[in-house]
């Protein structure tokens, strides 16, 4: 299967493939892009449904970018996909629709486009804004923003556990009120500042995220 096979092939994807956790869902004007993909070797059966990309792997739908290693990918008859990605390792990227950006690495991403479920396996890492969360295996559903994470899919493994580091959330300073005193009409709400959307995610010092910068 030649280059421009794999891009008609992807260009199905109807949402984006790498969405973020803690209730930042991928931002919403991906899914109206087309999905390009790269790779030096490419081959598939039609009639079944099955395709193989290899060697340098890259995946693009707006500001999502995913690069690995190889990709196993099998079609359903409602034109929905399940994704293996391989790579040491595979590595993505998404801005959500609040301004942040999602990125993780792993060795291993499956990916179901009908559920909007991506997996990631072996040593995942994933950073969400400042949020980040080491685990063996993370899922997290791309349309609601939830997630789960833990040393094993299956929970009868044991090993290096579940690391966050959540970053503090700023909130309004309110004053206490008196007893006795009258109440005060209530100032105005301030307006929510604008979101701010960076053109390219923030450089972490883990040397896999390079990849797909």
């Amino acid at each position: 299967m030649n280059r421009f096979a794999s891009h008609v092939l992807l260009s199905l994807l109807g949402v984006a493939l790498l969405g973020a956790s803690t209730g930042a869902t991928a931002e919403r004007a991906d899914r109206k892009l087309k999905v390009n993909v790269s790779s030096l070797d490419s081959e598939g059966d039609y009639g079944k449904g099955i395709y193989r990309l290899n060697r340098n792997v890259v995946i693009t739908q707006g500001t999502l970018k995913i690069t690995a290693d190889r990709a196993d990918i099998r079609t359903d008859e409602n034109e929905q996909y399940h994704a293996v990605l391989t790579a040491k390792p595979v590595c993505f990227r998404q801005r959500t629709d609040n301004g942040d950006w999602a990125q993780g690495v792993a060795g291993r991403v499956e990916y179901n486009s009908g559920k909007g479920v991506v997996e990631l396996f072996g040593n995942a890492l994933l950073f969400v804004g400042d949020d980040e969360t080491r685990a063996n295996y993370i899922v997290y559903n791309t349309q609601d923003g939830t997630f789960e994470s833990r040393d094993s899919k299956d929970r009868k493994s044991t090993g290096g556990g579940v690391t966050f580091v959540l970053q503090p959330r700023e909130k309004d300073d309110k004053p206490a009120p008196v007893a006795g005193a009258a109440a005060a009409t209530p100032p105005a709400a301030a307006p929510k500042p604008p979101i701010v959307k960076t053109a390219n995610p923030p450089k972490r010092n883990e040397p896999a995220f390079s990849r797909c910068a």
